[in-house]
């Protein structure tokens, strides 16, 4: 695939992005922001886990070499990502710090909260990424107007956020409960597919909504969950992503809240000791 075609791909998918929340004098809201935010997050977390110093200062070096990296792709005539305002640029480096802010403060306030209160909040992040991310890039919509939004289907994404946190919950409360992993794993699938069906039984044949922006759907079984291959691929897939997206945070988050402590050892070993009893 020659450049071009990766820059337009790139372009065309993060169109969504773009669309505008909430404008004044001083802010400029839209989609990109909440990827700034979660993206202020996240850096602390995963420059921690590198053992890097300094995780605040590079996090916000990062926050604005990336604004003057976009601005120089835009300058050097490559149409990856659309022009912005100042305005704009400030708005998602003030937003971004806000974001490492919020891990700072997670950092003092959390690392001694119950654990069960932890995966929660994990789960509820987890979800929230993973559903934002599938249902703005797939852009769905409805033939009933009132269930459609510009940008972000909140429709869609409300269902998915529900649909991935239920998973994510009864990978925290059951996962134990199971001798077998294979058969754990084989109870969590049936549980979604019985799920999946119903709600999509529901929509599709007695409430008669229809995603009507891809015109090559076709159904993956029992003439339910029409789609593309991509959503055929999401949906088969989708309890897998979220419980490795899932376990992935909190490995990264519970070293964050424990590392460079100046019990740093004793701390990490009693709190992954414990992740594995609650599991």
């Amino acid at each position: 695939m020659e450049l071009a075609e990766v820059l337009r791909f790139i372009r065309t998918n993060t169109e969504w992005l773009y669309l505008v929340i909430y404008h004044n004098k001083l802010f400029f809201i839209d989609y990109w922001s909440f990827v700034h935010f979660f993206s202020g997050i996240l850096l602390p977390v995963v420059l921690t886990n590198l053992k890097i110093k300094r995780v605040y200062s590079i996090s916000t070096l990062t926050l604005i070499a990336y604004e003057v990296v976009e601005i120089s792709l835009i300058y050097f005539a490559f149409d990856v990502f659309k022009p912005e305002t100042i305005k704009d640029q400030f708005t998602d480096i003030f937003i971004g710090m806000f974001g490492v802010t919020i891990s700072s403060l997670m950092k003092r306030k959390l690392s001694f909260q119950n654990l069960n209160f932890r995966l929660n909040l994990y789960a509820v992040f987890s979800s929230l990424i993973v559903a934002f991310i599938w249902v703005g890039f797939y852009k769905y919509k409805y033939n009933v107007e009132a269930l459609n939004t510009n940008g972000l289907n909140l429709w869609a994404f409300l269902w998915w956020c529900i649909c991935l946190f239920l998973i994510c919950q009864f990978h925290i409360r059951l996962k134990n409960k199971f001798q077998n992993e294979k058969l754990y794993y084989f109870t969590l699938y049936i549980s979604y597919l019985i799920m999946l069906f119903t709600v999509e039984f529901i929509g599709y044949k007695i409430l008669s909504i229809r995603e009507t922006y891809h015109t090559d759907s076709t159904a993956l079984l029992f003439n339910l969950i029409h789609g593309t291959f991509t959503l055929h691929l999401f949906y088969i897939t989708s309890p897998f992503i979220i419980i490795l997206f899932f376990e992935s945070i909190k490995n990264l988050f519970e070293k964050f809240f424990y590392l460079n402590s100046s019990n740093q050892l004793n701390k990490q070993s009693v709190i992954f000791e414990t992740v594995e009893v609650t599991e």
